[in-house]
């Protein structure tokens, strides 16, 4: 069938050739020169268009085999051409050499770092050998000091009142009280002589010789060098002064009439029988008179319109607070705490307030506490008022430092501290007067006591 289709076709497409050669004849016979270039304008048009067309099939082709090697995941470093290769490897030399930068600066570095650690362990184990020097050194000339005072003190005698040997007494410091001798001894006492050996007391067993002294118009530091003789070294500088500072206060605030003001004033002990119990370690009466203050004062200031008004009362009672605390730290630690806590919620920047606060979180072992509370002091403590707080922060900080392994700053701040204390003379022994004094003291204090509380609360003068 297709074949007998194909044979009608044949001449029919030959008719059509024909009449087209004819047709070409004709224009070439009859045309002019236009026919012609118009010919071959055509001719040339139509070889550009076969051009065009070449070249975006050329585009076509290699934009599919350039699709083709992305989609793959090929690696492709066979189609890179001679400048990306040229390209990679200054750039992996690059690198190269900034890793060996790198590399020599951390060397360095390294070698900066254990050079300063060595130089300082070299200054820590210096400041270490040279502590441990000074502490053999001191500890020492201690033991040569004692040796000699023993001595002499064994050669000479110690001095006796004529009035005390004609009465067969002798005062014995280890209990502080007068002991009759024997019959059998007294015809001896002449001839014996008497070594001196001074035992330690407890520092609220020493509130009675305080009082007396103040009874007497002893000077503070004097006082505070004779209860830190006596002490032995049970309390530090700062708690002596602390608690002759609480005794000077109860006794202004019993002279001003503070506690006579007081609504309940007849249901409270009186300021004498306060003191006097005070006098035998027992701070309780005065702590209740306190209390009352307290309270009174912090009603009043409740009720105040004034802000300024109220802040006033409030800094008023932070101070009685300090005083109360410092009494109760007696014996109880608790109960002091909670008053030097209250007096810093009464007032922030109370400077005795965070020091007594800071001894006694260091008494109880908490110890990044009382750091906490002697930084404070430094924070607003004022360096010409506030001395002794700062110097009893100085020493506590630095035990804290020293025990941290920083030796330096410890033993500056320590010294510090300790050039304070040594130029208040507190720590100077009596001399062998001054004992005999202290002595006659301590032993009248039975019959001496009553007559120096009258005499501090007589209110001629304030103290």
């Amino acid at each position: 069938m297709e074949k007998i289709e194909l044979q009608e076709l044949m001449p029919e497409l030959s008719i059509r050739f024909n009449d087209f050669i004819a047709s070409l004849n004709t224009y070439f016979s009859t045309g002019d020169n236009v026919r012609i270039i118009s010919f071959l304008l055509l001719s040339l048009a139509i070889a550009l268009f076969i051009l065009l067309m070449a070249v975006i099939f050329v585009r076509h082709i290699i934009s599919i085999v350039k699709g083709n090697r992305t989609s793959s995941g090929a690696s492709g470093n066979e189609f890179n051409d001679f400048d990306d290769v040229f390209d990679l490897e200054d750039e992996d030399e690059l690198e190269r050499e900034l890793q060996r930068e790198l590399e020599l600066a951390a060397n360095e570095q390294q070698m900066q770092e254990e050079q300063e650690l060595e130089h300082e362990l070299r200054t820590k184990e210096r400041m270490e050998r040279d502590n441990i020097e000074r502490t053999e050194r001191e500890e020492k000339e201690k033991k040569e000091r004692q040796k000699e005072a023993k001595k002499r003190l064994e050669n000479e005698g110690y001095y006796q009142n004529k009035q005390y040997k004609e009465a067969g007494i002798d005062l014995d410091w280890k209990i502080g009280q007068k002991v009759e001798k024997s019959d059998n001894k007294v015809e001896n006492i002449e001839a014996l002589s008497m070594s001196y050996k001074q035992s330690s007391v407890e520092l609220n067993n020493l509130m009675g010789l305080a009082i007396d002294m103040l009874g007497r118009g002893v000077d503070e530091l004097k006082i505070a060098q004779t209860l830190n003789f006596k002490n032995q070294g049970m309390s530090d500088e700062n708690e002596i002064l602390k608690a002759i500072d609480s005794l000077k206060e109860f006794i202004n605030l019993s002279i001003l009439g503070k506690f006579a003001k007081l609504e309940a004033y007849n249901e409270l002990p009186n300021e004498d029988q306060a003191l006097y119990h005070l006098a035998n370690g027992d701070p309780t009466l005065a702590l209740a008179l306190l209390e009352n203050l307290m309270d009174s004062r912090i009603d009043k200031a409740n009720m105040s319109s004034s802000e300024e008004k109220r802040q006033q009362i409030y800094a008023e009672v932070s101070k009685y607070a300090c005083c109360f605390g410092s009494l109760a730290e007696m014996n109880d630690i608790m109960l002091a705490t909670s008053s030097y806590e209250l007096a810093i919620e009464l007032q922030s920047t109370n400077v005795v307030a965070w020091g007594r606060l800071g001894d006694v979180y260091k008494k109880a072992s908490s110890m990044p506490k009382a750091v906490w509370a002697y930084q404070n002091v430094l924070n607003f403590a004022d360096s010409e008022i506030d001395i002794n707080q700062i110097a009893n922060a100085n020493k506590n900080i630095s035990e804290q430092l020293y025990a941290e392994g920083n030796s330096l700053q410890a033993a500056k701040l320590y010294n510090s501290s300790k050039q304070y204390y040594d130029s208040l003379g507190i720590n100077r022994r009596l001399d062998k007067k001054e004992v005999e004094i202290i002595e006659l003291i301590e032993s009248n204090k039975e019959t001496s006591l009553p007559e120096m509380i009258n005499k501090l609360l007589s209110r001629e003068r304030v103290i």
